[in-house]
């Protein structure tokens, strides 16, 4: 149960990184941008990170959002891969 646990905090973790930058990942799922296969191993990236407390607390700063993620996340460039073009 405690792995069901720790990667259901990197689900989120994952989710909530990529809302910072604007990116939906259930609308890339929806759209065939992102396959299921690659959103289980960016969560299984996060996973690995062990930076958990510091993404959370990066995110608890980004109030109206960010541009880019943290040059230390895992899965930051995938993740701003993903971002709607301007």
């Amino acid at each position: 149960m405690e792995d069901q646990g720790r990667l259901s905090k990197h689900f989120w973790l994952t989710q909530g990184m990529a809302r910072t930058i604007g990116v939906n990942l259930n609308d890339a799922l929806r759209s065939g941008q992102l396959g299921r296969g690659e959103y289980s191993e960016l969560v299984a990236a996060c996973a690995h990170c062990g930076r958990a407390e510091e993404c959370m607390r990066w995110m608890g700063h980004q109030v109206t959002g960010a541009d880019r993620l943290p040059e230390w996340c895992g899965v930051g460039v995938r993740l701003e891969a993903l971002k709607e073009p301007a």
